[in-house]
């Protein structure tokens, strides 16, 4: 990667960046409800104590103004206070961020490694009844909904047979070590919702890349040199299937920040989902103000490193 595009690549983010923040902004304050009007739902609370709490909230401003406010605040890395738990806004996100991160990353990962596995086998596979076979499970398995896999899985491990409980993070009486596995207990369901969602969309998309890489020239000479198909599964196939597959892996654990409301809602799961949900309920303008954009800025880094990702792990890809 030349410095130049880098440098190109570098302001695109910015000027990404500044536009998404501007549009989600006015997206956010266009939403029906006042955040001020829980605490002045008493109609016998007069006009000029309504305005006061208003103008603690900076809703007495005109939009325009606000919108500058928020921009110097932000350039100070001021992301406000929570109308909801008053309180600092990055208070609140560090410590939903990294349960969204136990719940999302460990099955993410994990689903990569199996897919890779998989995609390999049924990619050199191909046209067999372990590629067609495989396949069809993976596709029927990545059309079914999230969410109703996950219900369907509280409604027979939870419900039914009561391996698993039905909501919540841990056992509340429970300390030190007993707590982490009362936690592995909690989160299980929703490691194994995502690691089956996750895995068949990961396979499908390695077995296709290792077809268009059995195609290659490099791939005809390996086998024309008398290797075996297992070492050129691990030095050709498995290198040059990397690189695009960790580039997946980025992207998909940057949008699973934000696409985690699903889930934790089903799991009473207590991360960035269900605060996202909390904040856009309570018109809570900082705090979902905060949450889009960690979501935003976390998708634009992570397509910059994925790119970054492409020309390390394959030295054909040039970004000039």
């Amino acid at each position: 990667m030349s410095f130049p595009y880098l440098v190109k690549r570098i302001i695109q983010m910015v000027l990404t960046i500044f536009l998404a923040l501007t549009l989600s902004f006015v997206l956010i304050r266009a939403l029906p409800g006042n955040p001020a009007e829980r605490f002045y739902g008493d109609p016998r609370i007069p006009e000029e104590v309504k305005e006061q709490i208003k103008a603690a909230f900076g809703l007495d401003k005109p939009v325009w103004m606000q919108y500058l406010h928020f921009l110097k605040q932000f350039a100070k890395g001021d992301l406000g206070v929570s109308y909801t738990y008053n309180r600092s806004v990055t208070g609140v996100v560090l410590e939903r961020l990294p349960w969204t991160l136990f719940l999302t990353a460990v099955p993410t990962v994990v689903s990569m490694v199996a897919a890779l596995k998989i995609g390999v086998y049924i990619g050199c596979k191909r046209g067999k009844l372990a590629d067609k076979l495989i396949s069809c499970v993976a596709f029927a398995l990545h059309s079914v909904p999230t969410f109703w896999f996950a219900l369907l899985l509280v409604l027979f491990f939870s419900f039914k047979v009561g391996l698993f409980p039905l909501q919540g993070m841990f056992d509340p009486k429970t300390e030190g070590f007993a707590k982490f596995l009362s936690l592995i207990h909690h989160v299980f369901l929703g490691w194994l919702t995502l690691f089956l969602v996750n895995t068949p969309s990961f396979a499908v998309y390695v077995r296709n890349m290792v077809v268009s890489i059995l195609g290659e020239e490099f791939i005809i000479t390996a086998r024309a040199k008398g290797l075996l198909e297992r070492e050129i599964r691990k030095r050709h196939i498995l290198r040059n299937a990397l690189g695009p597959l960790f580039s997946m892996l980025t992207l998909r654990i940057a949008g699973m920040l934000g696409g985690a409301v699903l889930i934790e809602t089903i799991f009473s799961w207590k991360g960035m989902g269900l605060l996202v949900l909390e904040a856009s309920r309570n018109s809570d303008y900082p705090l979902l103000q905060a949450t889009v954009m960690i979501t935003i800025v976390s998708v634009i880094l992570a397509n910059f490193f994925a790119d970054l990702l492409q020309t390390l792990f394959d030295p054909r890809v040039r970004f000039e």
